[in-house]
């Protein structure tokens, strides 16, 4: 009797440790499968910048670039986001090798995107000063690409397809002197009242 009582009493035991066991690991995987997953939309790209970052690398083309969209008229268009001086090579600022702008670029100054008190316009005001986009993806540039930078969030906002040429002025100058060697024939091409300084940096 005593052996038995001793046996029920053992396979009780058992039962209840099995049953604990069971339910330790059931709970161990509830919680593995509740826990956040990492996905593509929560992820930074490689370089940590947000897609609407003008830094980003995707949003930055270079020279090649934008002489190939100067060769698609159709399908781009290259705005000068310098001061009309600059644009009609009156005025030359630092570190560039000439003066003049980029053959077929529209000037719309950076400054106009602010109103008289010194605030960016509303939407529909912006929206009127850049019409002439349409449905054409834009460039723009300047001097050494940090007010054009600008120019590009405004744009990108306003839901335009738009590429920043980083490099902007200071680069392209650089391609049209003959300073590092041969001068660049299609920058030459695509140059309009080009003051060169004979690679002399200004």
């Amino acid at each position: 009797m005593k052996k038995t009582i001793m046996l029920l009493v053992i396979l009780i035991l058992a039962s209840l440790f099995f049953t604990a066991c069971s339910g330790s690991q059931g709970s161990q995987g509830n919680g593995v499968s509740s826990s956040p997953s990492t996905s593509e939309e929560g992820e930074d790209n490689d370089d940590g910048l947000a897609i609407d970052d003008p830094n980003n690398p995707v949003n930055m083309v270079d020279l090649d670039f934008v002489i190939e969209a100067l060769q698609n008229p159709d399908e781009w268009v290259v705005i000068d986001v310098r001061t009309p001086e600059e644009f009609n090579g009156e005025s030359r600022l630092p570190n560039a090798y000439g003066s003049g702008r980029i053959k077929g670029a529209i000037n719309v100054n950076r400054e106009l995107v602010y109103d008289a008190r010194g605030e960016i316009r509303p939407q529909d005001e912006l929206m009127e000063l850049y019409e002439f986009i349409g449905d054409k993806k834009a460039i723009v540039y300047c001097h050494g690409g940090v007010r054009s930078a600008f120019v590009w969030s405004i744009l990108y906002d306003l839901g335009f397809e738009v590429k920043n040429y980083s490099g902007s002025w200071i680069d392209w100058s650089t391609a049209a002197t003959v300073a590092n060697g041969e001068a660049n024939a299609l920058v030459l091409e695509f140059t309009e009242v080009w003051t060169d300084n004979k690679g002399i940096i200004e």
